[in-house]
């Protein structure tokens, strides 16, 4: 798994934690590796399994906030495709939600195909990598619109 360290505004948090659940159902069953990489990502940002369950639970519906920064957006699109991949499987479904979050965002598809290829190489090769400052910005000059 690739790791990209960067804690998420307060303001956001309850956002993303909603719709990567959201994708995590797209097809129809969220697995263990899904609901854990959610509680992680909650703890990353302070807070515990039980409020991460509170919030996917409560707030079904909750619009999605638009990251305002370039980095928080690009930290976004990363774990939604961290979560696309989390099982191991890649679906056509969640594939194609994440090009269409990569477009509202204001990021070129192919960032979401960079990405996805890089996490999976790493796991391939069953190494922990880690995506440098210098290596994302390579990928965002490479595929912003």
């Amino acid at each position: 798994m690739l790791i990209f360290q960067k804690q998420l505004s307060s303001d956001n948090i309850k956002s993303h934690l909603v719709h990567l659940h959201q994708l995590s159902k797209i097809d129809s069953k969220v697995v263990n590796e899904e609901r854990q990489f959610l509680f992680e990502l909650g703890r990353k940002n302070g807070l515990s399994e039980e409020a991460v369950q509170a919030i996917i639970i409560e707030a079904e519906d909750h619009p999605f906030l638009l990251p305002e920064g370039r980095d928080e957006r690009l930290l976004f699109m990363y774990e939604y495709i961290q979560m696309m991949l989390v099982d191991n499987k890649l679906d056509e479904r969640e594939a194609r939600m994440c090009t269409l979050i990569a477009e509202k965002m204001e990021f070129n598809y192919a960032l979401v195909g960079s990405i996805t290829n890089a996490i999976v190489l790493a796991q391939d090769e069953n190494e922990i990598s880690v995506l440098t400052p210098n290596e994302l910005n390579m990928l965002l000059n490479t595929t912003t619109r």
